[in-house]
């Protein structure tokens, strides 16, 4: 039909309660809804008022362990694809939507961030994954655009979003080796060294890059404790040994390879 825009909610009830409301959802927004079980479909009529196409909307339901994940597609010509998007979140409820932490960060942001970021702050909502949550707000320029710095739980990434264009670049957190920030009475410069390369995110508020600092090494450091190789146990550690030598004599293993391993082993007693 056109252009296809995913997005991933994750909801706060039971696989069960979320096709319920999306289903009234749909209902209410006249789009028919079908389909079986976890899988509602409806087709949005062309809106003329609005300046929006005709659409087919999809929604696919994961049950997860503290929730639902929703799977929203829209297949829709032209730009308004998160307009009906917004239409059909609000109809759901938000009482059930999970802001992944957004609402949080936002209300830490100041006022003039608050204000000058309010159209990317209305559009993060759409490029969090259903696993992310968001950890800190910033804002500032990053090759000469105006955006929003957000830090989630997976990604650092900048937003700048304006009238029929979007930027958004991304930066992994397993990518980023360090950040360091040099501060003017003009205001703050955040510097990202990932991958053998360095983002400058310039103009900054006084203390937005303090707090993305101290929330990148937060959540690195909860990444890195989670991706550790647990210490052997000692009656573990022997019997590993045990095999080890075997292999040697066995020739499998070279004496080299063999003290290697041992030298290793014994490191995570």
């Amino acid at each position: 039909m056109g252009i296809v825009r995913v997005v991933e909610w994750k909801l706060a009830c039971s696989a069960q309660e979320a096709d319920g409301r999306f289903r009234q959802a749909f209902t209410s927004l006249d789009l028919a809804p079908e389909g079986p079980p976890g899988s509602v479909k409806g087709t949005a009529k062309r809106a003329i008022k609005k300046n929006r196409w005709a659409a087919e909307v999809a929604v696919d339901l994961t049950s997860g362990a503290a929730g639902t994940v929703a799977t929203c597609r829209v297949d829709m010509a032209g730009s308004k694809h998160f307009d009906l998007l917004d239409e059909l979140a609000d109809a759901v409820g938000a009482d059930v939507l999970d802001d992944k932490g957004l609402d949080e960060a936002v209300g830490r942001l100041g006022k003039a961030s608050r204000l000058f970021g309010r159209k990317e702050i209305r559009h993060v909502r759409y490029l969090l994954r259903a696993d992310e949550l968001v950890e800190e707000l910033g804002q500032g320029q990053y090759t000469g655009k105006q955006g929003l710095v957000v830090l989630t739980s997976s990604r650092l990434f900048f937003l700048e979003k304006s009238l029929g264009s979007e930027t958004v670049e991304d930066f992994p957190i397993a990518a980023i080796s360090s950040m360091s920030l040099h501060k003017k009475m003009s205001g703050e410069t955040l510097l990202v060294h990932a991958a053998g390369t360095k983002a400058e995110i310039k103009s900054m508020l006084h203390g937005q890059g303090d707090a993305l600092i101290r929330a990148f090494w937060r959540v690195k450091q909860t990444a890195d404790g989670a991706g550790a190789t647990p210490p052997a146990a000692p009656d573990d550690a022997i019997a590993q040994l045990e095999r080890l030598a075997g292999l040697r004599d066995q020739g499998v293993l070279s004496s080299e390879e063999f003290e290697t391993k041992k030298i290793d082993l014994l490191r995570r007693i």
